[in-house]
């Protein structure tokens, strides 16, 4: 039983090892990252997307009017800040 849980023990070790400088370089955790910051990104887009144009009626309309206006609030933030970020990239690659 002991060295079942040694191997065990072992084989989850080798999956963070580092590799050989001539193998390319991956790592199961930066990719399990990667994978859960996507569906994150994707479901906040969702969910402001929806709350903007769908919820009670959609942009401003009905109800919801609250909702939809703070959607397209962030949304707008979210946008200018992308925008603001590309310019600056754009003025460091110059």
């Amino acid at each position: 039983m002991r060295a079942a849980l040694k191997r065990l023990w072992e084989s989850w070790l080798d999956l963070f090892a580092e590799e050989g400088l001539d193998e390319p370089r991956y790592d199961p955790v930066h990719l399990a990252v990667v994978l859960v910051a996507c569906q994150a990104a994707v479901g906040a887009l969702f969910w402001l997307l929806w709350t903007a144009m769908v919820y009670e009626g959609g942009f401003g309309a009905g109800e919801g009017r609250t909702g939809n206006i703070a959607a397209l609030i962030i949304i707008a933030a979210v946008v200018e800040a992308l925008r603001r970020a590309d310019r600056r990239h754009a003025r460091k690659a110059k």
